[in-house]
């Protein structure tokens, strides 16, 4: 029998690859999306076409859009949400809506129709920032880590705040109505069709139009492909493992975000000073995480190494003019 999979976000940076991904393991999928980025693309509207692909234009913040969908699913993947770390600090309320309702609108749609499919909370590291910036969480850090809120008044924790937020959600819908969920954190996920919102295309974006400048120089992060993410999150939601618990996605390579720019530049072939800025208020300083729980389970994570990533993030964004 097809294995029935619902993916929520299906036209984000990941949920399109998950998608696609789902898809070509002919898997029967159901895909939602409200097109919030605007990112209805020709890569879509392939993947749209396809003979077990389902399309559903919903918003999941909205309950009655819910209605329309049918509710019989073996796994669920919830990627909705408003995430690009300038719309944390230039949109924030529409970030905390956006990435909070859906959550509690879905679990509460598959507890009404007394489903109880394996449910995947794309969760992120944005959740426990607070604890390694102020209470010293090691690094690599580790699933068990203190999530910690530092300052509710600093509008970049709209995105952590909502993910920490949908944690408690899911595992409040396991215990209440017994869905079996996994929360995935993912880190610094990145690769092509993912919009200018985060640090790789953004810099990029900026390089190609001879505008060098960089922000939060001094910070760390770890950086995973795409493709590599999307491998791990089917693997995990097809173990036992996970079920119920808590589980780090991404690379265990620390890099600091000033060679990261100057990696990017060796491949674009230029040679020039770069223009350094202060991260913004309430970036963390250091993220890389503790993934020895997934390799445990599926072996090595990462296939796709971060030249040769980038090197496809250029090309890419090279084709797009």
């Amino acid at each position: 029998m097809t294995e029935k999979v619902l993916v929520t976000g299906a036209a984000g940076a990941i949920g399109f690859w998950l998608a696609e991904t789902l898809s070509n393991q002919n898997k029967e999928v159901f895909i939602i999306d409200r097109f919030i980025h605007k990112n209805r693309d020709k890569y879509f509207t392939n993947l749209a076409k396809k003979n077990n692909v389902h399309l559903h234009i919903a918003d999941l913040c909205n309950k009655n859009d819910l209605l329309e969908i049918p509710c019989d699913f073996d796994v669920v993947y919830h990627l909705a949400a408003f995430n690009g770390t300038q719309n944390f600090y230039q949109k924030p309320f529409d970030v905390l809506t956006n990435s909070t309702l859906p959550t509690i609108n879905l679990l509460e749609w598959l507890a009404i129709n007394n489903q109880t499919p394996r449910f995947i909370y794309a969760s992120s590291s944005e959740a426990y920032a607070g604890a390694v910036t102020h209470y010293d969480a090691k690094i690599p850090t580790s699933e068990d880590v203190h999530l910690v809120i530092d300052d509710p008044k600093n509008i970049r924790w709209s995105y952590g705040g909502s993910k920490l937020h949908g944690e408690l959600a899911a595992f409040a819908a396991s215990s209440q109505f017994n869905i079996p969920v996994t929360i995935i954190r993912f880190h610094n996920v990145y690769g092509v069709r993912m919009g200018l919102n985060h640090i790789i295309p953004d810099f990029i974006a900026r390089a190609l139009k001879g505008k060098y400048e960089l922000y939060g120089h001094e910070d760390t992060r770890s950086f995973i492909y795409v493709q590599d993410a999307v491998d791990a999150t089917i693997k995990v939601a097809e173990a036992k493992t996970f079920i119920n618990d808590i589980v780090n996605i991404g690379s265990d390579e620390e890099v600091k975000i000033y060679d990261l720019a100057k990696n990017i530049l060796s491949i674009l072939n230029v040679k020039q000073e770069i223009k350094l800025y202060d991260s913004p208020k309430g970036s963390v300083r250091r993220r890389c995480p503790d993934i020895s729980k997934l390799k445990n389970e599926i072996g090595q994570v990462s296939t796709v190494s971060l030249d040769e990533g980038l090197k496809k993030v250029i090309d890419y964004m090279k084709s797009q003019g």
